[in-house]
């Protein structure tokens, strides 16, 4: 997660370099309207395999697992393919109607040759995700797919070519997503189970994944709504500078996936053996780690904010204050982000929906109102809200149900190493300046190293020991 993070932050700096913030705001508005057109077609078949496919391997069923994979592959072929043909149609009336950009409709008509492979990879990857095996996910989505972008791009660009030819390579990777997805499942999966004659529950995955859809829909729909309001209200290096801090801010949170990843699945198979108390132990000890990374981050960004926008160009420095607000946001995000996998994972669609439904609502209303008279940072201030109101609601949720909360009093430890790395570095670079390349790696590095021995020094706890433990022993395994 940390290497795709890293590969988008080199990737769209290429970009913004190459084509300025106008072009790339038009770029980022184009490949938004693609995303939601991604999650529109997905009828929440995404979350729901990784739900039934974890259950069922729980139980080693494995017709149910080969029924449920192929049931979600043709139901999204299906709908992602009309759903790109009235796209295709009502590009113009999109364009022209909505954003009021002509040079869209040809943008959009190119990427939407890609629509139906894209949401045919969510399901394979979200299959691999549900037998637990993250590595070949990973693999996919975070090592090869970020290095094929990183090389197409610069290959296109050398040529000479910009903005067109961007779109093209963007739609293009799509389809090689799908046959990379589609290799590792087969590979890890599909071919072990040949035989096996598929069985499918489909009252079971329908009832489950309606209101997944409609929550799934909702939920991505709170992160399209600053850009889309952004696009209509405001001009397109407004879109380009928004997005780009958004993509920063995004690292703060990165972890959240990754650990959800892991998490997902495991909670399924132990709610389908009724082991409560193993899912509070492991709820409490994930989200400590996970809003420990997160705290690394978010220090880093909000110590180097303008060195880090200045790599994308001078334009973007306008987005500092905009940054600074979005890191808070996203912090809030992961200290509470893993609730929403266990309500999910314990069969609680509805729920899911209900905060959707709220958030979207919220959202929605302060950035319309917001973005008119504040700019970007109305959309930025509107996201912070929304954050802290649907996280908020997603822990007393589950407490409520299930009697489980994430605290415990240790997370004062990297709290505390956090502020104290931070006001350090803070002071120095009042003194001392130098590259803001070099400032970043630096600054970086030795936020890293204080942020560690603060921690030490507040002497760590017996799981963190335990997993440290871990993670030193496959590091010596992997380089032997």
């Amino acid at each position: 997660m940390l290497f795709a993070n890293a590969m988008a932050y080199v990737n769209n700096a290429i970009i913004t370099r190459t084509l300025g913030a106008d072009s790339y705001g038009l770029y980022v508005l184009a490949t938004n309207v693609l995303n939601y057109a991604v999650i529109i077609s997905g009828f929440g078949f995404g979350v729901t395999t990784v739900r039934f496919v974890s259950f069922y391997a729980g139980k080693e069923d494995f017709a149910k697992i080969k029924g449920t994979i192929w049931h979600a592959l043709k139901t999204v072929l299906f709908f992602s393919a009309v759903i790109s043909l009235l796209l295709f149609i009502l590009s113009p009336q999109i364009s022209v109607g909505i954003f009021h950009r002509h040079e869209l409709v040809p943008l959009l008509r190119i990427l939407l040759f890609s629509l139906p492979f894209a949401i045919l990879s969510v399901v394979l990857l979200s299959a691999l995700t549900g037998i637990k095996q993250i590595k070949y996910k990973v693999i996919a989505s975070n090592i090869l797919m970020p290095l094929l972008f990183f090389v197409m791009v610069v290959v296109i660009f050398i040529m000479g070519f910009r903005l067109t030819a961007l779109i093209w390579v963007t739609m293009l990777l799509g389809m090689t997503g799908f046959l990379i997805a589609f290799y590792f499942i087969n590979k890890k999966l599909l071919t072990g189970i040949k035989a096996v004659k598929p069985e499918v529950e489909k009252k079971k995955l329908w009832r489950f994944s309606l209101p997944m859809y409609f929550n799934n829909l909702m939920d991505k729909t709170k992160m399209f709504i600053p850009i889309f309001l952004i696009g209509y209200f405001l001009s397109n290096e407004d879109i380009g500078v928004y997005n780009i801090s958004f993509k920063i801010a995004l690292m703060v949170s990165f972890s959240l996936g990754a650990f959800r990843d892991i998490f997902s699945p495991s909670i399924s198979s132990l709610f389908a053996k009724g082991k409560i108390k193993l899912i509070e132990d492991l709820y409490k000890t994930v989200t400590k780690w996970e809003f420990s990374i997160s705290l690394l981050s978010f220090f880093v960004i909000m110590l180097l904010a303008k060195q880090l926008l200045n790599i994308f160009g001078k334009d973007f420095i306008a987005g500092t204050n905009i940054l600074i607000i979005l890191i808070f946001s996203e912090l809030l995000n992961a200290g509470g982000g893993l609730a929403r996998s266990i309500i999910v994972m314990s069969g609680r669609p509805k729920v899911v929906l209900f905060n959707s439904g709220v958030t979207i609502l919220l959202i929605f209303a302060l950035c319309y109102f917001l973005i008119p008279e504040y700019g970007i940072t109305g959309s930025a201030i509107s996201y912070l809200i929304t954050m802290t109101v649907l996280n908020t609601m997603r822990i007393a949720e589950l407490y409520f149900f299930e009697k489980i909360h994430p605290f415990k009093l240790n997370y004062y430890k990297p709290v505390v190493s956090g502020l104290a790395a931070y006001f350090i570095l803070y002071f120095a670079l009042k003194f001392i300046h130098f590259n803001p390349y070099l400032e970043i790696l630096l600054g970086s590095f030795i936020f890293v190293a204080l942020f560690a021995g603060f921690i030490r020094l507040l002497k760590a706890d017996p799981e963190d020991k335990y997993i440290l433990k871990m993670i030193v022993d496959k590091l010596k395994q992997i380089k032997n």
